[in-house]
């Protein structure tokens, strides 16, 4: 069982606001933008902050399973909120690690990371125009090693550590390279590319 996970938990410190439940004119909250790439899989788990009942119900509302951080992580980083959400699928034979601040994430490259990760691939990374981004899978073996990440640590250090293993896709999906950190990005269409797996 493959298990798509959703880092949302952040603080949106540059942003000025909670991010997440910004909505551009006609457009939903970037939360649900972020979480329609996972929702092809059929288990995927919302990691949010304590107490957010806003967020619960918007990703409740498009049948994801939500787990909050605990509480007494009191400034999470991507890596606690990982860890919360790897305690609480054990039975995962492998993860995709998606960012909640990047919404233009197309759900084919989620399903293509996921028939990688089926197929027997160690760890799955995407590639466009040759710079990677975001999602990345990693099947269960290295579970213990990203149980070790700390803070705002993403998995760079152990894709680099397990070159070898790396299993690369090119994928004709921009949407890997952009996230949202300022208002001002969703006019630029995004911002820098992430390290945050």
């Amino acid at each position: 069982m493959i298990t798509g996970l959703l880092l949302a938990a952040g603080r949106s410190t540059r942003f000025g606001q909670n991010k997440l439940l910004h909505a551009p004119p006609g457009e939903p909250p970037l939360a649900l933008q972020a979480a329609r790439c996972l929702v092809v899989l059929e288990h995927s788990l919302a990691l949010i902050p304590h107490g957010d009942e806003t967020l619960r119900a918007l990703f409740q509302k498009i049948g994801m399973a939500v787990m909050e951080v605990p509480v007494a992580v009191s400034q999470p980083g991507l890596s606690d909120s990982l860890r919360a959400g790897l305690k609480a699928t054990p039975e995962a034979t492998g993860w995709i690690i998606a960012l909640a601040d990047m919404p233009q994430v197309k759900p084919a490259t989620v399903t293509a990371v996921h028939q990688a990760l089926s197929e027997g691939a160690p760890i799955v990374a995407c590639r466009h125009r040759g710079l990677r981004g975001n999602p990345v899978g990693f099947s269960s073996r290295f579970r213990s090693e990203l149980m070790t990440l700390q803070g705002d640590q993403g998995a760079r250090g152990l894709l680099e550590r397990h070159a070898g293993e790396v299993h690369w896709l090119e994928v004709d999906d921009p949407g890997i390279l952009l996230d949202i950190d300022v208002p001002a990005d969703w006019q630029r269409g995004g911002g820098q590319t992430t390290s945050g797996s």
